[in-house]
């Protein structure tokens, strides 16, 4: 992310935390006014990157997974097809992406739910045993809108599930140690690639052993 989006999106964390959700919505739908706006469909880099995200996740059987800030669902639908027997589900601040995501899991045939939803703002009624979050996290701003988002992700994550953490190798290296330092979390695997880096971390169990599944 170039300086001048980092002072952008700093420049909105600097609004309440609700004005700030909509603000949110309001670009993210202004950027999905063109279907697949990143390219996350067709890109070379972006596919080599979700197979490593989804290489780095520990075998096991998962029941419920997320997506937080899914776009149109490309990865979405790729940890689904990695974890067919689990229920997956994407979210995602923008309206126009959402639509386009559910449209592609019935083209598809994926059994994929999709939910708009403002993570930050919004209760989630469910926990899930593993949770992806890839380059969101820069998007939420000033520092106390980042420490939100850390609260908010380790809430959704249940007693042993994991938490994987994607973004841009500068990015990670100034977002992910907000998560290194959790006490509820313990990091599990780190992959370094070209460009970007993939975290794993486990979530505590309520007697205090963090690792449920090994």
């Amino acid at each position: 992310m170039s300086g001048l989006h980092k002072a952008f999106f700093g420049l909105l964390s600097l609004a309440g935390r609700r004005a700030h959700g909509l603000l949110l919505r309001c670009y993210f739908d202004i950027w999905h006014l063109v279907p697949d706006p990143w390219n996350h469909a067709t890109s070379t880099y972006e596919r080599q990157k979700y197979t490593t995200t989804l290489a780095c996740v520990p075998k096991g059987s998962y029941l419920r997974i997320l997506d937080v800030g899914c776009s149109e669902g490309t990865f979405t639908l790729l940890a689904s097809a990695t974890h067919p027997g689990a229920e997956t589900v994407g979210v995602d601040i923008s309206r126009r992406a959402i639509r386009r995501a559910a449209r592609r899991a019935r083209d598809s045939g994926a059994q994929v739910g999709f939910v708009r939803k403002d993570v930050l703002n919004e209760f989630f009624e469910d926990h899930f045993d593993l949770v992806f979050c890839g380059e969101v996290l820069y998007y939420f701003g000033r520092t106390g809108r980042q420490r939100d988002a850390v609260v908010r992700l380790v809430s959704l994550v249940e007693p042993g599930g994991l938490l994987v953490l994607t973004h841009a190798a500068d990015q990670a290296q100034r977002l992910h140690p907000d998560f290194d330092d959790h006490p509820m979390l313990k990091k599990v695997d780190e992959v370094r690639a070209e460009g970007y880096t993939v975290s794993v971390y486990r979530h505590a169990d309520p007697d205090g052993s963090r690792d449920k599944r090994n």
